[in-house]
């Protein structure tokens, strides 16, 4: 990544960039900005959310699985469906080949996950993850360090949303801001280390961190609150995630 990046998301904003460019001036260029979304299958995004992204943008779809009905229940239109058809079935891979998708079918008894097979195939660019969420801890946990890997192999923003929740993944040097539409919606905004370690800031929340080490052994940045609606995190060392729950009773 060598530019500021700018990803609209429906109810935020998401600016990415190296921390030694933040003393620089510089202007996103959506027109240079490749971005993927993927749908995987877990809980299912709100039609009305996924419509709402991808109006927004110019995505190129990828399914994993049980995905590909969430893709076609928004109208969607894949370019590419991996899965062993485990958790949905045949019709839907059909539907999805009749749109123009390939479809590259696997059996279950194999090592790597859907999700994992799909990341393997995936073009250059940017990616939005959603269907990540909800569902068993062991799948989320396999996603979120298979996501983390591909973000560091690939050098790409990586960023794992739906109506509800949201993590951006960060590596060392880099920053992001979110620009939160209603952060009195919001129910907690938490920095998680997906390293050993990881030396963080976070402002604009209500208690702020500042060249912080956060350790696997000690998760204590969690449940935050932001007073403002820019959120600034820093990973300075380490590898993290910032993650935002928004309450379930807002409108």
């Amino acid at each position: 990544m060598t530019a500021a990046l700018a990803f609209q998301l429906p109810n935020i904003k998401i600016t990415c960039r190296k921390i030694l460019q933040q003393q620089e001036m510089f202007h996103v260029k959506h027109a240079l900005q490749k971005n993927n979304l993927l749908l995987a299958g877990g809980r299912a995004p709100k039609k009305a959310w996924l419509k709402k992204l991808t109006a927004s943008e110019n995505y190129k779809i990828f399914c994993a699985d049980k995905g590909v009905i969430y893709a076609l229940a928004a109208g969607l239109s894949p370019a590419l469906v991996v899965g062993d058809c485990d958790s949905t079935d045949m019709q839907a891979y059909k539907a999805a080949q009749e749109s123009g998708a390939r479809i590259d079918l696997h059996s279950p008894a194999k090592d790597d996950t859907d999700l994992q097979l799909l990341l393997q195939q995936l073009p250059e660019g940017n990616l939005v993850v959603t269907g990540i969420w909800g569902g068993r801890f062991d799948h989320l946990f396999s996603n979120v360090y298979s996501l983390l890997a591909f973000k560091q192999q690939r050098d790409c923003q990586v960023i794992m949303a739906d109506d509800n929740e949201l993590m951006v993944l960060l590596n060392a040097d880099e920053a992001v801001v979110l620009f939160i539409d209603e952060p009195e919606t919001v129910q907690a905004v938490s920095l998680l280390t997906l390293s050993a370690a990881a030396c963080v800031s976070i402002d604009g929340v209500r208690w702020p961190l500042h060249n912080a080490e956060l350790t696997q052994q000690r998760p204590y940045a969690i449940s935050n609150l932001p007073t403002q609606n820019n959120v600034t995190c820093q990973c300075l060392s380490g590898n993290a995630g910032i993650y935002i729950r928004w309450r379930d009773d807002r409108l």
